[in-house]
């Protein structure tokens, strides 16, 4: 009866959606917010569920912090173009196939976006 009850676990365990235990590493991100593209390298960092790293836009780093819990993912950054400081905040899913879309908000303007993890 044990053997049985272990092997019934260990399917019920196997059959759980598997999400990676760290999105740490490269993401390339592509997204438009009200028609303007958003594409940068972000690189993480996680520990647990928070998130730190750099994301390299225009040329320039800059501080990323956020967090992973399950397969929902935040992060967030400030960024300067034309000499205005924006914060944009990006809050997505990764999918079974890995990749991590969601919105873009910044400024009071939503937008969307797709991550890849190289």
């Amino acid at each position: 009866m044990k053997k049985i009850a272990l092997v019934l676990v260990a399917v019920a365990l196997a059959a759980l959606p598997v999400f990676a235990d760290s999105v740490a590493g490269t993401w390339n991100v592509d997204g438009d917010v009200a028609g303007n593209p958003v594409k940068f390298t972000t690189v993480w960092k996680q520990d647990g569920e928070t998130l730190s790293g750099t994301a390299t836009l225009e040329g320039k780093e800059t501080p990323v912090t956020g967090t992973a819990k399950d397969k929902a993912v935040t992060f967030e950054f400030d960024t300067v173009h034309e000499g205005t400081t924006y914060h944009l905040v990006f809050t997505g899913t990764v999918g079974d196939d890995g990749v991590l879309k969601g919105a873009i908000a910044v400024a009071g303007v939503e937008g969307t976006f797709t991550a890849t993890k190289q």
